[in-house]
């Protein structure tokens, strides 16, 4: 019977992160489908020095799952990327038509948008997605949130527990120009969530490749298949710059 229980557990388990990949793919520009067949994301570790520049005070930090690693190799390449020189629906937009740019879009898209309100989610995938995807990607944000929610055990819509919630914070970023108006920007999250009513916090690592099209004027995301992500692997694993991450400088501040 404990083995059952066990095997019901992980399955669950299977079900809520599937949900959360297939969420940040739609926030991105991906496609649901990529999360079939996927392994699971791996559980962050913690590194022993701190893994991110300075934040801004008060920024929540997600907490890892795993024993601390014994020893801390710093990240090879530290990124600052630009900030948008103005808001859209409260939003950071008009990036520079850099792939510096288009990367701060990507990067963007998951932080305002990966989260547990259908709202939200809507609301940046609205702002951020291509004119020629906008409807679709509103809409399957708005339901992939709630499978979310409802993978997790929690109420499609409407208030959640207290003390629930998901939240990403991005640790890492990497890039491949396509042309001058499209970039293949690869975003490294740590996702944590907990389902309330005094759940503890799980955190796993996610990552997610998606194209950055230029158009009217600044980056979108647009629905594609790039190819695979590249492997997640936390700040402090030397892993992290061999599979050639980039450290956010700028922390999860923005």
């Amino acid at each position: 019977m404990t083995l059952e229980l066990q095997h019901a557990a992980q399955r669950r388990m299977r079900r809520i992160i599937a949900g959360l990949v297939a969420l940040v793919l739609i926030l991105v520009g991906g496609v649901v489908a990529l999360v079939l067949g996927r392994d699971d994301p791996k559980p962050a570790a913690a590194p022993t020095t701190p893994a991110v520049a300075p934040a801004a005070s008060g920024t929540p930090v997600p907490l890892p799952t795993e024993a601390p690693a014994t020893t801390y190799t710093a990240p090879t390449i530290w990124v600052n990327l630009p900030a948008g020189a103005t808001k859209r629906d409260g939003l950071p937009v008009q990036f520079a038509h850099t792939p510096e740019g288009a990367a701060a879009v990507a990067v963007a898209a998951v932080r305002s948008g990966w989260t547990w309100d259908p709202t939200a989610a809507e609301r940046a995938a609205g702002v951020y997605s291509a004119s020629a995807d906008l409807a679709a990607m509103r809409e399957l944000a708005r339901q992939s949130t709630e499978e979310s929610r409802a993978s997790a055990g929690l109420p499609r819509t409407g208030d959640l527990p207290p003390g629930a919630r998901l939240a990403p914070a991005v640790i890492g970023v990497q890039w491949t120009p396509v042309s001058a108006d499209e970039v293949n920007v690869a975003v490294l999250a740590r996702v944590t969530y907990s389902t309330g009513n005094g759940s503890p916090d799980t955190t796993h690592l996610i990552s997610v490749l998606s194209p950055i099209v230029w158009s009217e004027g600044d980056w979108h995301t647009k629905a594609g298949n790039p190819g695979k992500a590249p492997e997640p692997f936390d700040l402090g694993n030397p892993a992290f710059n061999s599979a050639g991450w980039r450290a956010i400088q700028e922390g999860d501040a923005r």
